[in-house]
């Protein structure tokens, strides 16, 4: 359920994962990134029909950066036109259901072609990419009993919410930090820039996949 361009414009990292590694995996990855408060607004739930791109792109940042934080790596800072490319990239991936770093899009075939595009100077360059749930599905058991998009979960018996900002980012950022190639980028200290993008499809399975993606520069 994701795929990682870890590269600096040459070397290029993919992983694909199915659903049930995905849920096992996220089991037991309670911790996996460190613990930080999101502010009151990066609480509201994911808009499935207009998603703010900001919140997710600030949610993604807190977290990418409280991991590096705890590893001593300097911090990367926000940088708007690197937040409109992983949108962007996002965006195509939900229109297209693909989760790819190569699309079929004209002046963005690669992530070379979006940056150039967008006229974002870089010496060094990556982008992460990654597909997940609308709903906080993952990593625990949903009672087969659940109706529509009416999820319960099977341990508890409690309702499945819609992942706010800041958990669907923190569960992504999670996610990524147990891949190597994925991890690789995001913790690298040649990558000094960040953005971050979303893009929704509420038919996907599940109730809604959503299409995310991170672009780095140095």
């Amino acid at each position: 359920m994701g795929a990682s361009m870890g590269n600096d414009m040459g070397t290029t990292r993919a992983a694909s994962w199915g659903l049930i590694p995905v849920l096992a995996l996220l089991a037991g990855m309670a911790g996996a990134t460190e613990t930080r408060i999101p502010p009151d607004d990066l609480l509201a739930p994911v808009s499935w029909s207009a998603p703010d791109q900001a919140r997710f792109a600030e949610a993604v940042l807190l977290y990418s950066n409280a991991a590096r934080e705890a590893r001593g790596i300097p911090p990367l800072r926000a940088d708007p036109a690197l937040a409109l490319a992983a949108s962007n990239q996002a965006g195509n991936m939900e229109a297209l259901r693909t989760l790819s770093h190569r699309l079929p899009i004209p002046g963005a075939v690669t992530y070379r072609d979006r940056l150039r595009a967008l006229g974002i100077p870089y010496t060094r360059a990556a982008e992460n990419i990654a597909l997940g749930k609308l709903y906080r599905l993952l990593g625990r058991p949903i009672s087969r009993r659940s109706q529509g998009c009416a999820f319960t979960y099977g341990d508890t018996g409690a309702p499945v919410p819609i992942h706010s900002y800041a958990s669907l980012a923190q569960e992504v950022v999670a996610r990524w930090l147990a891949s190597p190639g994925h991890r690789a980028s995001l913790l690298s200290p040649r990558y000094t820039r960040v953005g971050a993008g979303l893009g929704v499809d509420p038919t996907g399975a599940g109730c809604g996949d959503v299409y995310m993606a991170q672009a780095f520069a140095g």
